[in-house]
């Protein structure tokens, strides 16, 4: 007990005494006196001493305005119609164009071929490509023979039909298009067919497919499978051995001639002529400083047409793809001109 006693005495004492051993040292900093500098011996390399992220010297002498004001962002839906959807055709081809991505549209379109009582006999997912079973508008499910009979034209269904449908990756960016082939065979055929069926009833199926699709009744349902549908983008902007811009699309001269039209149009540029057999829009590129209103409006329409200061060059290549080429044809404008324009268009149909 006694031993114990005096352990916890002596833990006291050297506890106080402590107190006055460690002084406070806090305040100290502040009678500290600059060192030397730090040399580095002659035999030791100072590569460990640099800084890990350095800040580079500049060396353009051009002074920083005051203010300063971010271009905006392009407008990625600037070429988008205010229609949920649209059906559009180039020659004897015709989609339905939806403002949404493929990986969406694909779980949709199961549920159309479902409510109607319609069955998938093929698919291939990835490549966004189903065949249907062999439709008998006399079974017990003809909810599509009477929407179809309901709709503004009126498609009288033939016994056997057999739907392909072909989903693709937009040309714009969270589109895709989709095309139907109506076969009247009835043998399920697996590759698609790039001939029209049946092009009435084909319209008319797209037509039901677009309300249904972009109806509200229906839940925002993905499909990770379908997120590949259509591969990579169908319009890019590419650099040339100069380094001047042009563009790429993944369409026929056909397809191409007729989005590039709507991105001109799009993009509120002037077509002052065009002749299809060359492949050449010819444009009035008018004003130069001020990007949104490219016309001098003093002018006439006339007038301004008589301008075709730059043109546009479209040729297809071996690959069955299209080049977009800018050509200035006013020499009192700069080369920037034809990178400006180019990124115009690709602004208004990617």
């Amino acid at each position: 007990m006694q031993s114990t006693i005096r352990c916890i005495l002596a833990l006291s004492l050297l506890n106080v005494a402590s107190c006055g051993i460690i002084q406070d040292r806090s305040t100290e900093y502040a009678q500290a006196e600059q060192g030397r500098e730090l040399v580095v011996p002659e035999t030791y390399s100072a590569q460990k001493l640099s800084p890990r992220y350095p800040i580079p010297e500049i060396e353009n002498a051009r002074s920083i305005p005051e203010k300063f004001e971010l271009p905006e962002p392009p407008n990625a839906t600037a070429a988008l119609d205010n229609d949920p959807f649209t059906i559009e055709s180039v020659n004897d081809q015709t989609w339905l164009r939806l403002y949404t991505a493929p990986g969406k549209v694909w779980p949709l379109l199961d549920f159309f071929w479902a409510k109607h009582g319609i069955k998938v006999a093929y698919e291939e997912i990835a490549k966004g490509f189903l065949v249907t079973e062999s439709y008998d508008p006399s079974g017990s499910n003809t909810s599509l023979k009477s929407d179809l009979q309901a709709s503004d034209n009126v498609t009288e269904l033939v016994g056997g039909i057999t739907f392909q449908a072909k989903l693709n990756q937009g040309i714009r960016r969270n589109t895709a298009e989709l095309q139907i082939r109506a076969l009247s065979s009835g043998v399920v055929i697996n590759k698609w067919q790039k001939e029209s069926g049946n092009s009435q009833l084909e319209q008319d199926m797209l037509t039901l497919i677009g309300q249904y699709i972009t109806s509200d009744s229906l839940d925002n349902r993905h499909s990770l499978l379908a997120n590949d549908i259509g591969g990579e983008s169908r319009v890019r902007l590419l650099k040339g051995d100069s380094g001047e811009g042009y563009l790429e699309l993944l369409l026929s001269f056909d397809r191409a001639w007729s989005e590039i039209k709507k991105a001109l149009s799009s993009a509120e540029v002037l077509v002052s002529d065009f002749d299809r057999s060359v492949g050449t829009y010819f444009v009035s590129y008018i004003q130069e400083e001020d990007m949104t209103a490219w016309y001098d409006i003093s002018a006439s329409e006339i007038e301004k047409r008589k301008e075709r200061n730059i043109s546009l060059k479209l040729e297809e290549t071996e690959e069955g793809k299209t080049t977009v080429r800018v050509k200035i044809l006013n020499p009192q404008f700069e080369v920037e001109k034809q990178d400006e324009l180019i990124n115009l268009i690709f602004e208004h149909i990617s």
